[in-house]
């Protein structure tokens, strides 16, 4: 009996050293970098899909490939040099397929590849217009990308005014994957988050769930290049409209808790720089001559990172106070000029039905802001005050 006890936990043992029994080797994975997802139309169906079903999606995936001479080793081509373009050892594969909802066409793609699909890298998705202009694909796009086990919560997701497709086919100069540029982006440029802005899938979903409007990250073809530029503004999960920089920059100072960057004011013959490093934003709702009055105050530090060559402004007391109150003035009007813009669109990016609801209840009921238009109801009170710390490394 000891002796069959013993032989048991031999083989059970021995279960645990073989591995896992389902592993998939890296070779054997296609991984997944970016996913773009654009409304089917007729001008741009590609005639490959013959499965039958309605073709309402078009689902595109960048993924790395790499060159048959790195497979090999080789570096010639039938003996002779490769050429730039073949001597890159890894490339940016897109596979397209169109289908009926965003999951099916995702598995139809799944078919062409000889390797599985494995969004363990998968760094972001952008959304076509189309797409963002018709509130139930929106939703169903996001469902399926919040149902899909495979794929992260925290995955950038980004809007174009065009198609997703060419964005995705658009390799970013000096780069090689359109997925990899992304993170490095926003992974590289943390210190100047005023135009660094990113959403998530998480944020996406919490967000539309909530009040139905948000804003996403813009990201747009230029001079056959990409850039993240302004912000696509979306009302009842619906575009309503874009953002420039300049409305985005304003935004961010209230909507982004990293929003810093570089502050440039014209200041006597010159302009003065100030690199924002800290900010405080405090958030007040209370009630005025008939309106719900939304209070900001931002308290921003910096220090000067440009002046003019020989002047030491730390010991001019009073035109160290004119650059902090300009500084101040210049944040204000940047942050109201943003709010008129969201007012116009009549979409509150900022949150402000919900955040009413949560701090003033009272207010939200009384001016029954659930079925009003809450710009109807509001006046703003923008304060800003800066301390500059330093002069950084003028003297």
């Amino acid at each position: 009996m000891k002796i069959v006890k013993t032989i048991f936990l031999f083989l059970s043992f021995s279960i645990f050293l073989t591995g896992c029994f389902d592993k998939v080797e890296l070779e054997e994975r296609a991984l997944v970098l970016a996913i773009g997802i654009d409304k089917y139309t007729e001008e741009n169906d590609t005639n490959t899909e013959k499965t039958g079903e309605e073709k309402r999606f078009i689902i595109s995936m960048a993924m790395p490939e790499v060159s048959e001479g790195e497979k090999s080793g080789n570096n010639k081509d039938n003996g002779q040099p490769m050429n730039e373009e073949k001597s890159k050892s890894i490339n940016e594969a897109i596979k397209i397929a169109e289908g009926s909802s965003v999951a099916s066409t995702i598995d139809l793609i799944g078919t062409y590849m000889s390797k599985n699909l494995y969004y363990g890298h998968t760094k972001v998705v952008v959304l076509g217009k189309e797409i963002l202009e018709d509130k139930n694909l929106l939703k169903e796009t996001i469902n399926a990308l919040e149902r899909n086990n495979e794929i992260s919560r925290k995955i950038i997701v980004l809007g174009t005014e065009g198609k997703a497709q060419d964005i995705l086919q658009t390799i970013p100069k000096d780069e090689k994957m359109l997925g990899i540029y992304i993170n490095d982006y926003y992974k590289n440029n943390k210190k100047n988050s005023a135009f660094t802005y990113s959403v998530d899938l998480e944020d996406i979903i919490q967000q539309l769930l909530s009040i139905g409007d948000t804003a996403i990250p813009n990201i747009q073809i230029t001079d056959d290049d990409v850039r993240l530029t302004g912000l696509i503004a979306l009302k009842d999960s619906k575009y309503i409209g874009y953002l420039d920089d300049t409305t985005t920059k304003g935004l961010l100072w209230i909507i982004d808790k990293k929003s810093l960057g570089e502050i440039s004011i014209p200041f006597e013959n010159g302009y003065v720089s100030t690199s924002i490093f800290k900010k405080k934003l405090d958030k007040k709702f209370y009630e005025q001559d008939n309106k719900i009055v939304c209070q900001f105050i931002i308290n921003i530090e910096g220090n000067i990172s440009e002046y003019m060559l020989g002047k030491n402004i730390m010991i001019d007391t009073e035109k160290y106070k004119m650059i902090e109150d300009e500084v101040s003035n210049y944040v204000k009007t940047e942050i109201q000029n943003s709010i008129n813009t969201i007012k116009q669109l009549d979409v509150d990016i900022i949150g402000l039905k919900e955040l009413i609801r949560k701090n003033k209840y009272n207010l939200y009921d009384k001016y029954n802001l659930e079925n009003n238009d809450i710009y109807d109801y509001l006046k703003f009170d923008i304060q800003c005050n800066t301390k500059i710390k330093g002069s950084g490394s003028i003297k």
